[in-house]
């Protein structure tokens, strides 16, 4: 006959790690939906941006770009800063297409509209990428053109020598700001700006930009930049050939 055991059959425990497993599975939906939500704005403002592309890389180069394109992509960075609203990027460029707008139209009203937008743009960028030496020394270039004077635009200056001390954008901008603006500027800035120009030149590519600054610079500023070029007596002589290119000599 069988023999039936007289020990005690262990009691069942309860199943404690599937209610964990449930919560692990909730939080990890729960949090891969706010990453979804998360990434919603920035793949519409974005999309939006996508035709305008090569309006952005014309900022980027210098190049001219006919008034429509810019003013559909205007508009278009308008509608993608709605999903983006602290975007650097966004605010960056909306406020440089705005200063290409503002110097194009014939209503001095709709050009100060333009350009008061693009300083407040531009000092919104600033607060969301305060360590873009470029914004700095846009931001400076733009309240300068909005009437600003020299004297209040000099700390966005200084802090783009403090946050891009190599970026030749920002190096270049603030160069051509201190030689349009020279009798004001203190002599840090002077030093700056004079320092910087053999390493501005050894880019080929702003060469054109150098030329520009110093036509539009008074006599003191051009002589402290033939001075400084003209350590490199070759960079000088090639300087002179471009000058006398744009001035159709």
């Amino acid at each position: 006959a069988a023999i039936m055991s007289t020990e005690a059959q262990p009691a069942r425990q309860p199943h404690i790690g599937r209610p964990r497993h449930r919560a692990a599975v909730a939080l990890a939906a729960c949090l891969g939906l706010a990453l979804a939500g998360l990434a919603v704005p920035r793949v519409a403002g974005h999309t939006i941006l996508v035709p305008h592309g090569a309006v952005r890389a014309a900022l980027d180069q210098g190049t001219a770009v006919e008034p429509a394109r810019l003013e559909a992509a205007h508009e278009a960075l308008g509608r993608a800063g709605h999903w983006l609203p602290d975007d650097a990027a966004i605010l960056r460029d909306r406020a440089r297409i705005a200063r290409r707008l503002a110097r194009l139209s014939e209503y001095p009203e709709m050009s100060d509209r333009l350009m008061n937008a693009a300083v407040a743009d531009l000092r919104a960028a600033v607060a969301a990428a305060p360590a873009d030496g470029f914004i700095w020394a846009l931001l400076a270039d733009t309240e300068l053109a909005d009437g600003k004077p020299i004297e209040e635009v000099l700390p966005a200056l200084r802090l783009t020598r403090l946050t891009a001390p190599r970026r030749a954008s920002a190096i270049l901008l603030t160069h051509g700001i201190v030689m349009r603006h020279w009798a004001a500027m203190p002599d840090e800035m002077r030093a700056y700006a004079t320092d910087d120009i053999l390493q501005l030149w050894r880019r080929g590519d702003l060469r054109p930009f150098l030329v520009e600054s110093y036509l539009e610079a008074g006599f003191a500023a051009r002589a402290a930049f033939r001075e400084r070029l003209g350590d490199d007596p070759r960079a000088l002589q090639q300087f002179d050939r471009m000058l006398s290119d744009a001035l159709g000599a």
